[in-house]
């Protein structure tokens, strides 16, 4: 007879595998995240004085450009006036050299005022340039470990997917075990589900928990049914597991997710009350926790999928 079970037990090893290269990714990636933390403790905390030393650079070099601009002014009228004196008439040559003797005192002062400016600008300057030397050495080591974090990030993000596309494809096929195995599964979730759940945003922080649950659960219905294992209440107590595998789920790649983006990527509450290291702490070990209840649900149901394989002629 044709077998029409398949075993995919290879499958959810290779899940379970990708499983480890994601805690170690991610675990890596917080160690970034940690480098870029401690630099951007010390840029934040420097940001007051920075900002205040570019407030006074503002204040000292705002008269300047009012400075500049009566500078120029005078200027240009006595060089007018000083061209135009080479042209004059003998009658209006006396009033242009008047002219051009208060415009060159003018000019005189006005060029004073603006030396006097920038002598303030400069001590000014001189007096600045080591906090903004700190400032741009604190932004450079931010910008460099902070790119160092998002290579970690993008390369467990990437793994991550892999075992999303691998789980997914596990429950797809599944399904379709579940189909050929019982006529009323003809009826149930479609096995598409078990991939596409994954990736429609909202749909996916409860569709993938409803497709494996169902899955699971009708594939210890028909293992029981059938009498290929005995039909006890020890194994009544899954549901509590999967709620727990997927209520893990949702606090370490949601609720997590955004108390760290807002930990340390923000100067709001978050950054200034929680604990930076200890929101790391609790963030890694439930990710552990999760990949841990991960592994143990595939292992359980790749038990159940064996024998149903192994028994699909008693279907």
């Amino acid at each position: 007879m044709m077998r029409k079970i398949t075993n995919n037990a290879k499958l959810g090893k290779v899940s379970m595998l990708l499983n480890i290269l994601i805690l170690i990714s991610f675990i890596f990636s917080m160690v970034m995240l940690m480098k870029f933390d401690k630099v951007n403790v010390k840029l934040v905390a420097n940001e007051p004085i920075y900002t205040k030393g570019v407030e006074k650079m503002q204040e000292v070099e705002k008269p300047r450009r009012q400075a500049a601009a009566e500078y120029d002014f005078h200027k240009n009228r006595l060089d007018s006036l000083t061209k135009f004196a080479l042209t004059a008439d003998k009658n209006s040559l006396k009033n242009i050299q008047g002219e051009i003797e208060r415009y060159t005192t003018s000019v005189k002062e006005k060029k004073a005022t603006l030396h006097s400016i920038d002598s303030l600008i400069a001590i000014e300057q001189m007096m600045f340039e080591p906090f903004q030397k700190v400032n741009q050495d604190y932004e450079a080591q931010v910008n460099e470990t902070k790119g160092n974090f998002h290579v970690a990030i993008y390369i467990t993000i990437f793994i991550f997917l892999l075992k999303i596309l691998a789980f997914g494809y596990y429950n797809v096929i599944n399904l379709k075990n579940l189909r050929v195995s019982s006529p009323w599964m003809s009826k149930s979730t479609s096995p598409y589900w078990g991939l596409l759940a994954w990736f429609i945003p909202a749909y996916n922080f409860i569709k993938p928990y409803t497709v494996f649950a169902e899955v699971w659960n009708e594939t210890d219905y028909i293992l029981k049914d059938k009498g290929i294992v005995p039909n006890d209440t020890k194994d009544d107590n899954n549901d509590f597991y999967l709620g727990l595998w997927w209520g893990f789920f949702l606090l370490t790649f949601l609720v997590m997710t955004i108390i760290i983006n807002s930990t340390f990527f923000g100067t709001e509450a978050m950054y200034n009350k929680l604990s930076h290291s200890g929101v790391i702490i609790i963030t890694v070990i439930l990710w552990i926790l999760f990949f841990i209840q991960d592994t143990i649900i595939i292992r359980k149901f790749n038990k159940m999928n064996q024998l149903l394989f192994a028994n699909q002629s008693k279907l």
